[in-house]
Protein backbone atom coordinates (compact mmCIF):
# COMPACT_ATOMS: atom_id res chain seq x y z
CA UNK A 1 0.00 0.00 0.00
CA UNK A 2 2.69 2.63 0.71
CA UNK A 3 4.26 1.58 -2.60
CA UNK A 4 0.71 2.53 -4.02
CA UNK A 5 0.77 5.34 -1.85
CA UNK A 6 4.11 6.35 -3.75
CA UNK A 7 5.48 7.38 0.31
CA UNK A 8 9.03 7.31 -1.17
CA UNK A 9 8.47 10.98 -2.99
CA UNK A 10 6.75 12.43 -0.21
CA UNK A 11 8.89 10.76 3.02
CA UNK A 12 12.33 10.29 3.88
CA UNK A 13 12.55 6.20 3.69
CA UNK A 14 14.69 4.15 5.64
CA UNK A 15 16.17 0.82 4.08
CA UNK A 16 12.86 -1.39 4.81
CA UNK A 17 11.12 1.65 3.43
CA UNK A 18 9.30 2.30 6.49
CA UNK A 19 8.74 6.33 6.55
CA UNK A 20 11.19 8.26 9.17
CA UNK A 21 10.11 12.18 8.30
CA UNK A 22 8.86 14.23 5.51
CA UNK A 23 10.81 15.20 3.06
CA UNK A 24 8.47 17.93 0.77
CA UNK A 25 6.24 20.13 1.24
CA UNK A 26 2.86 18.83 -0.66
CA UNK A 27 2.14 21.35 -3.40
CA UNK A 28 -1.39 22.05 -4.46
CA UNK A 29 -2.75 19.57 -7.00
CA UNK A 30 0.82 17.33 -6.61
CA UNK A 31 -1.71 14.47 -5.77
CA UNK A 32 -2.91 13.14 -8.52
CA UNK A 33 -6.63 11.32 -7.30
CA UNK A 34 -8.20 9.58 -4.30
CA UNK A 35 -6.89 6.56 -4.10
CA UNK A 36 -8.30 3.43 -2.91
CA UNK A 37 -7.59 0.47 -2.03
CA UNK A 38 -6.17 -1.78 -4.28
CA UNK A 39 -7.24 -5.18 -3.30
CA UNK A 40 -11.34 -3.67 -2.11
CA UNK A 41 -11.42 -0.45 -3.82
CA UNK A 42 -12.77 0.80 -0.25
CA UNK A 43 -11.83 4.60 0.66
CA UNK A 44 -8.07 5.10 2.50
CA UNK A 45 -9.77 8.32 4.08
CA UNK A 46 -9.83 6.72 7.32
CA UNK A 47 -6.12 5.23 7.27
CA UNK A 48 -4.31 7.44 9.57
CA UNK A 49 -1.32 6.49 8.08
CA UNK A 50 -2.16 7.80 4.61
CA UNK A 51 -4.01 11.11 5.73
CA UNK A 52 -1.61 14.12 4.60
CA UNK A 53 -1.75 12.49 0.81
CA UNK A 54 -5.38 12.00 1.08
CA UNK A 55 -6.61 15.37 2.74
CA UNK A 56 -4.57 17.20 -0.21
CA UNK A 57 -5.92 15.15 -2.92
CA UNK A 58 -9.10 16.14 -1.16
CA UNK A 59 -8.61 19.44 -0.95
CA UNK A 60 -7.21 19.79 -5.00
CA UNK A 61 -10.87 18.16 -5.86
CA UNK A 62 -13.06 20.57 -3.74
CA UNK A 63 -10.49 23.52 -5.52
CA UNK A 64 -11.21 21.69 -8.68
CA UNK A 65 -14.84 21.41 -8.46
CA UNK A 66 -15.12 25.12 -7.35
CA UNK A 67 -13.23 26.26 -10.91
CA UNK A 68 -16.19 24.18 -12.42
CA UNK A 69 -18.61 25.90 -10.32
CA UNK A 70 -16.95 29.02 -11.27
CA UNK A 71 -17.92 28.98 -14.89
CA UNK A 72 -20.56 27.06 -14.85
CA UNK A 73 -22.77 29.43 -12.36
CA UNK A 74 -21.51 32.52 -14.27
CA UNK A 75 -22.27 32.64 -17.76
CA UNK A 76 -25.79 32.02 -17.45
CA UNK A 77 -26.16 34.63 -14.79
CA UNK A 78 -24.32 37.17 -17.53
CA UNK A 79 -26.23 37.14 -20.23
CA UNK A 80 -29.60 37.10 -18.59
CA UNK A 81 -28.04 40.91 -17.86
CA UNK A 82 -27.93 42.09 -22.09
CA UNK A 83 -31.61 40.41 -22.39
CA UNK A 84 -33.34 42.61 -19.33
CA UNK A 85 -31.27 45.89 -20.56
CA UNK A 86 -32.89 45.39 -23.78
CA UNK A 87 -36.25 45.13 -22.28
CA UNK A 88 -35.35 48.35 -20.35
CA UNK A 89 -34.71 50.15 -22.99
CA UNK A 90 -37.49 49.07 -24.89
CA UNK A 91 -40.04 49.58 -22.18
CA UNK A 92 -41.36 53.06 -21.75
CA UNK A 93 -41.72 54.44 -18.17
CA UNK A 94 -45.20 54.67 -16.96
CA UNK A 95 -45.41 56.23 -13.81
CA UNK A 96 -47.55 56.06 -11.37
CA UNK A 97 -46.85 58.69 -8.93
CA UNK A 98 -44.85 61.91 -9.63
CA UNK A 99 -40.89 62.09 -9.14
CA UNK A 100 -39.79 63.49 -6.26
CA UNK A 101 -38.14 67.19 -6.11
CA UNK A 102 -34.81 66.22 -5.51
CA UNK A 103 -33.33 62.97 -5.74
CA UNK A 104 -29.97 62.44 -4.06
CA UNK A 105 -28.04 59.35 -4.63
CA UNK A 106 -24.75 58.59 -2.16
CA UNK A 107 -23.36 56.22 0.29
CA UNK A 108 -23.36 52.86 -0.31
CA UNK A 109 -24.29 50.71 -3.37
CA UNK A 110 -26.55 49.03 -1.24
CA UNK A 111 -27.97 51.94 0.09
CA UNK A 112 -27.92 53.42 -3.61
CA UNK A 113 -30.17 50.98 -5.12
CA UNK A 114 -32.60 51.19 -1.93
CA UNK A 115 -33.24 54.65 -2.68
CA UNK A 116 -33.35 53.96 -6.37
CA UNK A 117 -35.38 51.00 -6.23
CA UNK A 118 -37.89 53.16 -3.66
CA UNK A 119 -38.13 55.58 -6.29
CA UNK A 120 -38.82 53.35 -9.81
CA UNK A 121 -41.21 51.45 -7.37
CA UNK A 122 -43.41 54.67 -6.64
CA UNK A 123 -42.93 55.71 -10.44
CA UNK A 124 -43.31 53.12 -12.38
CA UNK A 125 -44.19 49.80 -10.61
CA UNK A 126 -42.58 46.78 -11.41
CA UNK A 127 -39.84 47.96 -14.04
CA UNK A 128 -36.82 46.33 -12.30
CA UNK A 129 -38.34 43.39 -10.71
CA UNK A 130 -36.22 41.28 -13.25
CA UNK A 131 -33.19 43.13 -13.08
CA UNK A 132 -33.24 43.24 -9.06
CA UNK A 133 -34.06 39.67 -9.15
CA UNK A 134 -30.65 39.28 -10.93
CA UNK A 135 -28.58 41.21 -8.88
CA UNK A 136 -29.71 38.99 -5.58
CA UNK A 137 -28.35 36.01 -7.53
CA UNK A 138 -25.11 38.14 -8.89
CA UNK A 139 -24.14 38.64 -4.95
CA UNK A 140 -25.07 34.86 -3.89
CA UNK A 141 -22.86 33.86 -6.46
CA UNK A 142 -19.79 36.60 -5.36
CA UNK A 143 -20.30 35.89 -1.95
CA UNK A 144 -20.00 31.96 -2.43
CA UNK A 145 -17.35 32.05 -4.84
CA UNK A 146 -15.03 34.60 -2.88
CA UNK A 147 -11.71 33.61 -1.72
CA UNK A 148 -12.54 33.61 1.93
CA UNK A 149 -14.81 30.91 1.47
CA UNK A 150 -12.27 28.54 -0.71
CA UNK A 151 -10.75 25.44 0.23
CA UNK A 152 -7.87 26.62 0.49
CA UNK A 153 -8.33 29.57 2.56
CA UNK A 154 -10.19 27.79 5.47
CA UNK A 155 -7.25 25.12 5.38
CA UNK A 156 -4.75 27.96 6.09
CA UNK A 157 -7.33 29.95 8.35
CA UNK A 158 -7.22 26.67 10.46
CA UNK A 159 -3.71 26.64 10.70
CA UNK A 160 -3.25 30.09 11.84
CA UNK A 161 -5.75 29.49 14.74
CA UNK A 162 -3.82 26.11 15.74
CA UNK A 163 -0.68 28.12 16.02
CA UNK A 164 -2.14 30.79 18.02
CA UNK A 165 -3.15 28.23 20.49
CA UNK A 166 0.25 26.68 20.63
CA UNK A 167 -1.30 22.99 18.71
CA UNK A 168 1.37 21.02 17.53
CA UNK A 169 0.33 20.47 13.74
CA UNK A 170 1.27 18.79 10.36
CA UNK A 171 4.32 21.38 9.49
CA UNK A 172 3.39 21.58 5.79
CA UNK A 173 2.87 24.95 4.39
CA UNK A 174 -0.56 25.28 3.03
CA UNK A 175 -0.31 27.38 -0.28
CA UNK A 176 -3.00 30.04 -1.17
CA UNK A 177 -4.19 28.67 -4.04
CA UNK A 178 -7.37 30.86 -4.53
CA UNK A 179 -9.16 30.71 -7.81
CA UNK A 180 -10.02 34.90 -7.34
CA UNK A 181 -11.89 34.51 -11.20
CA UNK A 182 -15.09 34.12 -10.88
CA UNK A 183 -15.14 36.78 -7.38
CA UNK A 184 -13.74 39.16 -9.42
CA UNK A 185 -16.21 38.20 -12.94
CA UNK A 186 -19.24 38.18 -10.10
CA UNK A 187 -17.83 41.78 -8.61
CA UNK A 188 -17.66 43.23 -12.18
CA UNK A 189 -21.09 42.04 -13.01
CA UNK A 190 -22.65 43.53 -9.76
CA UNK A 191 -20.89 46.68 -10.35
CA UNK A 192 -22.46 46.90 -13.89
CA UNK A 193 -25.75 45.57 -12.78
CA UNK A 194 -25.73 48.52 -10.73
CA UNK A 195 -24.54 51.05 -12.83
CA UNK A 196 -27.55 49.85 -15.68
CA UNK A 197 -29.93 50.21 -12.48
CA UNK A 198 -27.87 54.30 -12.35
CA UNK A 199 -28.29 55.14 -15.81
CA UNK A 200 -31.89 54.04 -16.47
CA UNK A 201 -32.94 56.13 -13.49
CA UNK A 202 -31.96 58.95 -14.99
CA UNK A 203 -33.07 58.07 -18.77
CA UNK A 204 -36.70 57.72 -17.14
CA UNK A 205 -36.14 61.98 -15.18
CA UNK A 206 -34.76 62.75 -18.55
CA UNK A 207 -37.85 62.04 -21.12
CA UNK A 208 -40.43 63.74 -18.50
CA UNK A 209 -42.67 66.04 -20.08
CA UNK A 210 -42.60 69.98 -20.10
CA UNK A 211 -45.61 69.76 -18.07
CA UNK A 212 -43.97 67.49 -15.44
CA UNK A 213 -41.95 68.26 -11.92
CA UNK A 214 -38.36 67.46 -13.12
CA UNK A 215 -36.19 66.55 -10.51
CA UNK A 216 -33.22 67.92 -9.39
CA UNK A 217 -29.81 64.98 -9.06
CA UNK A 218 -27.39 65.21 -6.19
CA UNK A 219 -24.74 62.69 -6.93
CA UNK A 220 -21.68 61.18 -4.86
CA UNK A 221 -21.22 58.27 -6.27
CA UNK A 222 -17.31 57.95 -4.76
CA UNK A 223 -18.28 54.70 -2.69
CA UNK A 224 -18.92 53.05 -6.27
CA UNK A 225 -16.24 54.16 -7.94
CA UNK A 226 -14.02 53.29 -4.84
CA UNK A 227 -15.23 49.64 -5.56
CA UNK A 228 -13.90 49.79 -9.18
CA UNK A 229 -10.58 51.15 -8.19
CA UNK A 230 -10.55 47.89 -5.65
CA UNK A 231 -11.96 45.68 -8.67
CA UNK A 232 -8.50 47.13 -11.06
CA UNK A 233 -6.43 46.76 -8.37
CA UNK A 234 -7.52 42.95 -8.03
CA UNK A 235 -7.22 42.73 -11.29
CA UNK A 236 -3.82 43.63 -11.41
CA UNK A 237 -2.64 41.58 -8.49
CA UNK A 238 -4.12 38.68 -10.30
CA UNK A 239 -3.54 39.06 -13.54
CA UNK A 240 -7.23 39.78 -14.85
CA UNK A 241 -7.09 41.63 -17.98
CA UNK A 242 -10.99 41.90 -18.61
CA UNK A 243 -11.91 42.99 -14.96
CA UNK A 244 -9.03 45.54 -15.41
CA UNK A 245 -10.57 47.22 -18.67
CA UNK A 246 -14.06 47.17 -17.07
CA UNK A 247 -12.75 48.31 -13.77
CA UNK A 248 -11.74 51.34 -16.05
CA UNK A 249 -14.85 51.53 -17.94
CA UNK A 250 -17.42 51.34 -15.21
CA UNK A 251 -15.14 54.39 -13.76
CA UNK A 252 -15.17 56.28 -16.74
CA UNK A 253 -18.87 56.13 -16.80
CA UNK A 254 -19.53 57.00 -13.55
CA UNK A 255 -17.18 60.05 -14.18
CA UNK A 256 -19.96 60.73 -17.07
CA UNK A 257 -22.74 60.56 -15.30
CA UNK A 258 -21.59 62.83 -12.19
CA UNK A 259 -20.53 65.42 -15.45
CA UNK A 260 -23.85 65.55 -16.62
CA UNK A 261 -25.68 66.56 -13.34
CA UNK A 262 -22.34 69.07 -12.56
CA UNK A 263 -23.78 72.85 -12.95
CA UNK A 264 -19.67 73.97 -11.93
CA UNK A 265 -17.73 74.40 -14.74
CA UNK A 266 -14.98 74.01 -12.81
CA UNK A 267 -15.49 71.23 -11.48
CA UNK A 268 -16.89 69.95 -14.62
CA UNK A 269 -13.80 70.24 -16.44
CA UNK A 270 -12.18 68.33 -13.59
CA UNK A 271 -15.01 65.32 -13.88
CA UNK A 272 -14.10 64.85 -17.49
CA UNK A 273 -10.29 64.92 -16.89
CA UNK A 274 -10.71 62.00 -14.29
CA UNK A 275 -13.12 59.87 -17.09
CA UNK A 276 -10.85 60.89 -19.97
CA UNK A 277 -7.52 59.38 -17.87
CA UNK A 278 -9.62 56.08 -17.10
CA UNK A 279 -10.67 55.77 -20.87
CA UNK A 280 -7.48 56.07 -22.27
CA UNK A 281 -6.40 53.28 -19.48
CA UNK A 282 -9.31 51.16 -20.75
CA UNK A 283 -8.24 51.74 -24.23
CA UNK A 284 -3.97 51.00 -23.94
CA UNK A 285 -5.38 47.89 -22.47
CA UNK A 286 -7.64 46.80 -25.36
CA UNK A 287 -5.30 48.20 -28.07
CA UNK A 288 -1.95 46.21 -26.19
CA UNK A 289 -4.34 42.96 -25.67
CA UNK A 290 -6.71 42.59 -27.96
CA UNK A 291 -7.64 39.06 -27.78
CA UNK A 292 -8.28 39.08 -23.73
CA UNK A 293 -10.45 41.81 -24.10
CA UNK A 294 -12.84 41.08 -27.06
CA UNK A 295 -16.02 42.62 -26.97
CA UNK A 296 -14.92 45.31 -24.48
CA UNK A 297 -13.26 47.76 -27.58
CA UNK A 298 -17.27 48.75 -28.43
CA UNK A 299 -18.03 49.91 -24.48
CA UNK A 300 -14.89 52.31 -24.83
CA UNK A 301 -16.04 53.66 -27.34
CA UNK A 302 -19.65 54.74 -25.80
CA UNK A 303 -18.66 55.39 -23.17
CA UNK A 304 -16.09 57.95 -24.97
CA UNK A 305 -19.20 59.25 -26.29
CA UNK A 306 -20.72 60.13 -22.86
CA UNK A 307 -18.44 61.67 -22.03
CA UNK A 308 -18.12 64.05 -24.53
CA UNK A 309 -21.68 64.92 -25.16
CA UNK A 310 -22.33 64.94 -20.94
CA UNK A 311 -26.09 64.54 -21.36
CA UNK A 312 -25.61 61.34 -23.54
CA UNK A 313 -27.21 58.44 -21.11
CA UNK A 314 -26.66 54.73 -22.18
CA UNK A 315 -26.81 51.06 -20.88
CA UNK A 316 -23.64 49.67 -22.35
CA UNK A 317 -23.56 45.99 -23.91
CA UNK A 318 -22.91 44.90 -27.20
CA UNK A 319 -23.55 41.64 -29.65
CA UNK A 320 -19.64 41.02 -29.51
CA UNK A 321 -19.22 40.71 -25.60
CA UNK A 322 -22.49 38.08 -25.88
CA UNK A 323 -20.57 36.06 -28.06
CA UNK A 324 -17.32 36.03 -25.83
CA UNK A 325 -19.41 35.08 -22.67
CA UNK A 326 -21.81 32.63 -24.57
CA UNK A 327 -18.03 30.84 -25.19
CA UNK A 328 -17.44 31.10 -22.15
CA UNK A 329 -19.73 27.75 -21.93
CA UNK A 330 -17.27 25.73 -23.30
CA UNK A 331 -14.70 26.55 -21.69
CA UNK A 332 -14.17 23.47 -19.35
CA UNK A 333 -15.97 21.39 -22.04
CA UNK A 334 -13.42 20.10 -24.80
CA UNK A 335 -12.05 17.38 -25.48
CA UNK A 336 -8.02 16.96 -25.73
CA UNK A 337 -5.18 17.46 -22.38
CA UNK A 338 -5.25 19.91 -19.47
CA UNK A 339 -2.54 22.68 -18.84
CA UNK A 340 -1.82 25.78 -16.75
CA UNK A 341 -0.11 28.79 -17.97
CA UNK A 342 2.89 29.97 -15.84
CA UNK A 343 0.51 32.58 -13.94
CA UNK A 344 -1.78 28.97 -12.76
CA UNK A 345 -4.77 29.76 -15.05
CA UNK A 346 -6.00 26.62 -16.67
CA UNK A 347 -6.37 25.83 -19.98
CA UNK A 348 -6.85 22.92 -22.51
CA UNK A 349 -5.24 21.74 -26.00
CA UNK A 350 -8.16 20.06 -28.32
CA UNK A 351 -8.10 17.29 -30.36
CA UNK A 352 -4.40 14.77 -29.53
CA UNK A 353 -3.89 17.40 -26.72
CA UNK A 354 -0.42 18.09 -28.14
CA UNK A 355 0.99 21.71 -28.78
CA UNK A 356 0.86 22.80 -32.44
CA UNK A 357 0.46 26.67 -31.80
CA UNK A 358 1.38 29.07 -29.71
CA UNK A 359 -1.23 32.15 -28.40
CA UNK A 360 -1.86 33.82 -25.33
CA UNK A 361 -3.81 33.27 -21.76
CA UNK A 362 -6.98 34.41 -22.32
CA UNK A 363 -6.37 35.39 -18.82
CA UNK A 364 -3.34 37.53 -18.35
CA UNK A 365 -1.77 36.99 -22.07
CA UNK A 366 1.07 34.79 -21.06
CA UNK A 367 1.76 32.28 -23.98
CA UNK A 368 -0.14 29.08 -24.03
CA UNK A 369 0.18 26.12 -26.08
CA UNK A 370 3.15 25.79 -28.29
CA UNK A 371 5.07 24.66 -31.33
CA UNK A 372 5.85 21.13 -32.64
CA UNK A 373 4.51 19.39 -29.37
CA UNK A 374 6.64 21.39 -27.35
CA UNK A 375 5.13 23.68 -24.53
CA UNK A 376 5.32 27.16 -24.12
CA UNK A 377 7.90 28.64 -21.98
CA UNK A 378 5.94 28.31 -18.20
CA UNK A 379 3.53 26.22 -19.74
CA UNK A 380 3.11 22.85 -17.33
CA UNK A 381 0.90 19.56 -17.74
CA UNK A 382 -2.60 19.60 -15.39
CA UNK A 383 -1.83 15.70 -14.80
CA UNK A 384 -4.42 15.79 -12.25
CA UNK A 385 -6.91 17.65 -14.25
CA UNK A 386 -6.48 15.07 -17.09
CA UNK A 387 -7.31 11.76 -14.67
CA UNK A 388 -10.10 13.45 -12.71
CA UNK A 389 -11.95 15.24 -16.10
CA UNK A 390 -14.82 12.19 -16.20
CA UNK A 391 -15.49 11.63 -12.94
CA UNK A 392 -16.40 15.57 -12.43
CA UNK A 393 -18.32 15.44 -15.23
CA UNK A 394 -16.25 17.73 -17.41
Amino acid sequence: MDAQMDMASYYEVDASGKPISISVSLAPFSIQDIKTCATCRGPLRDVARYGRLIRRAILDESTKKLIILLNREYVPLALKLPQLVRELHETKGQRKFPWPAVIEISGSRSHQIQIMGEIIQNTNPDRWDSILDLRTRVDLYRRRVKPEEQPFERVRKMIENARRQKITINPDHVDNVLQTKGFLQGTALLIRIDIALLVDLLSLVSQARPSDVIPRFELDLQEIKDDCQTLIHQAVAHQRLLQQVEGHIFLAQLYALERAHCLTPEKRNKILRNGQIAIRKAQGLCDAHPGQTRGLADEVRSVEKMLRKGTFYTIITNEERIEVISAMAEEFRGTGHWYYCRNGHPFTIGDCGLARETSQCPECDSPVGGEHSLLAEGVRHAVDWDLDRERLNL
